[in-house]
């Protein structure tokens, strides 16, 4: 039996997935692009079909900002490199990282992952986030804009 996403011969049972709504039969490395199902008997001999999204398999956390990247993170890292009298290639093989991302950080051009926040942090002993507070919002109305706040009106000349 061949997969129905790369061509090549699946060893053992293989994977039933659903991608947009077809179900296709793959292996194990092309299981990954789709919703895995799984048929599981009932008590009628009836199979029933079970479908496992990855997403649903994480517990979902709502997302808590509680740190907030500072204003000058960029300066704080050129700054701590500089001192410590390294390059940027240097900086990058230490932390474990492309010398570019480092460029980026440095000249403000990205945000860094929280990952490498934390391996900057922890190379240079410096904090790179801060505790933001929470701004509580009155409640005030919705505003819904009317055709005459999208309209332009031209005047037709004479």
């Amino acid at each position: 039996m061949e997969c129905e996403i790369c061509g090549k011969e699946i060893k053992g049972k293989g994977f039933k997935i659903v991608v947009e709504s077809s179900e296709l039969t793959v292996c194990v490395r092309c299981k990954e692009y789709g919703v895995e199902e799984l048929s599981t008997a009932s008590q009628h001999g009836v199979a029933r079909v079970v479908r496992r999204d990855r997403k649903s398999m994480m517990s979902a956390k709502p997302i808590v900002f509680t740190e907030e990247l500072v204003e000058n993170y960029n300066e704080i890292v050129k700054r701590e490199r500089e001192k410590r009298g390294w390059s940027q290639e240097e900086l990058a093989k230490r932390i474990q990282e492309k010398e570019s991302l480092i460029r980026k950080i440095e000249n403000a051009e990205i945000t860094p992952e929280p990952s490498v926040i934390e391996k900057l942090e922890r190379i240079f002993d410096v904090r790179l986030r801060e505790r933001i507070q929470e701004v509580k919002v009155e409640g005030r109305k919705e505003i819904v804009p009317t055709l005459g706040d999208v309209v332009v009106i031209r005047k037709k000349k004479k």
